[in-house]
């Protein structure tokens, strides 16, 4: 994410191609990105993004961030902070109606990226009506009076949300899509407001607290696990959030700007020692697709499955210590909750298939790591 700010399946290929599209992978960025520079951060400001649009179930689809665990904690901080219904509370049900029938909408899991902050953000989804190219130069031949009374009726624009808005005016081209975002950015203003930065600010110790384990582990084991895949990745920057908001999936952003990519992933903030595998198994998933995904060529199912491939092959052979968990972890987020464990490897492969040609190009890649 490009915000400045103190963000496990990947999303469905819908939002592969829109991040694509989003991102130039030029062949003259480094291939030897030194891993020792990825930072690991928290933003509560990225988070309120995601925390709104936890609130909408869609079943089946990777992008879905919906816990009912997450849900019903958050209803116990509004009780606990004795505050009432907010709009998202009370829309939450239209919305998500709507966001289950317009999947461009899945866009907004990517889109804060595109951001230099939350305040500019926010007010490009609720200007996107706002025709900006209409603006023309002051003509000197007007008068003072019609040059103040267009400048009333200009809007103040905060930071880069001029150039979001025409951004968001190609992703949202459907009226109903752009109502949508209009009603989200307020259903989310208010929610932080009212509700989520006081939540934040009551949780920051016990975030820090598993803030400080996640970066314990990563000193410790994490970051050379996954050093080998980051050194590949042909990216100049590289972020990794930590979220309580994220459960079981992750996101991965790469953003093309000023010649440099900039790879943002948003993995799961651990509440346990156990759970510091589990947020690092999605980071490593995010940045596996990175090398894989050049192996495959338009299906989503194996472009998901090679990258679960590659890790499996990585773990089996690297960290074999890791390997059960990383099993288990994944074959849960498939939704097998009994597992074999004498044949959890065919179970796997059974829950992940990928062809004969994609196991031997995916096995050669992880060979070369």
């Amino acid at each position: 994410m490009k915000l400045n700010m103190p963000q496990s399946s990947a999303l469905c290929f819908l939002l592969s191609l829109l991040a694509t599209s989003l991102v130039l992978f030029s062949q003259a960025v480094s291939q030897t990105f030194n891993p020792s520079e990825i930072q690991i951060l928290m933003s509560p400001d990225i988070d309120i993004v995601y925390h709104t649009l936890a609130h909408f179930s869609v079943p089946g689809d990777p992008s879905n961030l919906f816990s009912s665990d997450y849900v019903n904690q958050i209803r116990q901080g509004k009780q606990d902070l004795e505050v009432g219904q907010t709009k998202l509370d009370l829309m939450c049900s239209q919305l998500e109606q709507s966001y289950r029938q317009l999947p461009r909408l899945r866009f907004l899991n990517l889109a804060p990226f595109m951001a230099d902050d939350y305040a500019s953000f926010k007010e490009a989804l609720l200007m996107i009506d706002y025709q900006v190219e209409k603006e023309t130069p002051e003509d000197t031949r007007e008068s003072l009076e019609e040059r103040k009374a267009q400048d009333k009726a200009r809007p103040l624009l905060f930071g880069n949300a001029k150039r979001l808005i025409p951004l968001f005016q190609k992703r949202f081209p459907d009226p109903q899509e752009r109502e949508f975002v209009k009603q989200f950015a307020e259903c989310m203003e208010d929610e932080q407001s009212k509700f989520y930065k006081t939540y934040r600010d009551a949780r920051t110790e016990i975030d820090q607290q598993n803030f400080e384990k996640f970066v314990q582990f990563w000193k410790s084991e994490g970051a050379r696990i996954l050093s080998p895949w980051a050194a590949k990745s042909r990216v100049n920057v590289f972020n990794i959030y930590l979220s309580p908001v994220m459960k079981n999936n992750g996101r991965g952003v790469p953003v093309n700007q000023d010649q440099r990519i900039l790879f943002n992933v948003v993995a799961p903030l651990p509440e346990t020692r156990d759970q510091t595998a589990h947020a690092l198994f999605v980071i490593l998933h995010e940045t596996t697709h990175r090398l894989t995904d050049n192996l495959v060529e338009n299906s989503e199912a194996d472009r998901e499955n090679a990258a679960f491939y590659a890790d499996q092959l990585y773990f089996k052979t690297h960290y074999p210590q890791y390997y059960s968990d990383y099993l288990k972890f994944f074959l849960n987020l498939a939704g097998n909750r009994q597992f074999n464990i004498s044949s959890l490897e065919d179970q796997f492969l059974k829950s992940y298939p990928l062809s004969p040609s994609l196991k031997t190009s995916v096995a050669e890649l992880v060979k070369k790591l």
